[in-house]
């Protein structure tokens, strides 16, 4: 299978990016940090829907959206920002309107880190996200409760969620075919 992982979070060594690179240490793929690429917001122009081709030229169109298009997995993760995904992730989705019909049936899988509140808001975005585009989530999402750098390594509960997200991916994967 082919996975892609994706970071809204804008920090270094967040705890995002932690509970991420565990799942890719079991399961493999390539990851990216959408803080590491220029990415312009959507301009809402329409004139790309069902393309698979974004008009903007920038690092979206001409690197993320190649590999979500390849992938059969994807893997979104972001921080909780007011209620919700980072403006990172937000962009990202914002920026795949011109894939719609072009990422069907890929598996979708959600990583979400909050400090108390939330949570459900950025899981739910995120599951939305996979719902427009006809992707099938595999499970509810993985939930960490972290503030502070590192303080995601004594979330035991996250850290076993996210192996049993990888677990999943695995179980999904082979039913829908993928070795």
């Amino acid at each position: 299978m082919d996975i892609m992982y994706v970071s809204g979070s804008p920090r270094k060594n967040s705890n995002t990016d932690y509970l991420l690179e565990a799942l890719r240490s079991l399961i493999g793929g390539i990851f990216y940090k959408l803080s590491d690429y220029y990415i312009e917001p959507c301009r809402a122009c329409r004139d790309c829907r069902g393309m698979g081709k974004c008009i903007i030229e920038d690092d979206m169109q001409k690197l993320i959206i190649p590999e979500l298009l390849k992938s059969d997995v994807i893997i979104l993760g972001t921080p909780v920002y007011f209620n919700n995904v980072s403006s990172h992730m937000k962009k990202f989705i914002d920026r795949t309107y011109c894939l719609m019909g072009h990422l069907q049936n890929k598996m979708g899988g959600t990583i979400v880190v909050g400090r108390k509140y939330g949570a459900e808001g950025a899981i739910t975005a995120i599951n939305a996200f996979f719902l427009k585009h006809e992707m099938i989530p595999v499970n509810r999402g993985v939930l960490g409760f972290a503030f502070n750098t590192g303080d995601i390594k004594i979330d035991s509960d996250a850290i076993e969620s996210t192996k049993g997200l990888g677990n999943r991916i695995v179980e999904l994967g082979k039913k829908l075919g993928y070795q």
